[in-house]
């Protein structure tokens, strides 16, 4: 499950820095694109992390991409577009619990 959770977010970085860079070139949007590429970065560090210390890389991942949840969520009730807000809201919360069950795999034994 940390593979999985590390490949998610690997992924999960790359995309915001794409999505970034689309919202630049698309409408000009400057702060996408800062935004973009400071929290796909964040989470490209959160993914390193987690293969040396897994507790710590899979929390910090987890709570890049809930808070993300919660600025998608803000923006999608303000603005009511599902693209690309409301695709963006639904793969944080869906990275982000991936990322805490991950986690909570750390801690349980079989």
């Amino acid at each position: 499950m940390i593979q999985l959770g590390q490949i998610a977010l690997g992924a999960y970085g790359l995309l915001l820095i794409l999505g970034g860079i689309i919202g630049k070139t698309k409408s000009g949007s400057t702060v996408s694109l800062i935004t973009g590429g400071v929290f796909g970065v964040a989470s490209i560090f959160a993914m390193w992390l987690s293969t040396k210390d897994p507790g710590q890389g899979l929390l910090i991942g987890a709570m890049l991409a809930l808070l993300l949840t919660g600025v998608f969520l803000s923006r999608l009730l303000r603005t009511r577009k599902w693209v690309p807000t409301g695709v963006l809201l639904l793969l944080s919360l869906a990275v982000g619990v991936l990322l805490v069950v991950a986690r909570a795999g750390l801690h349980t034994s079989i």
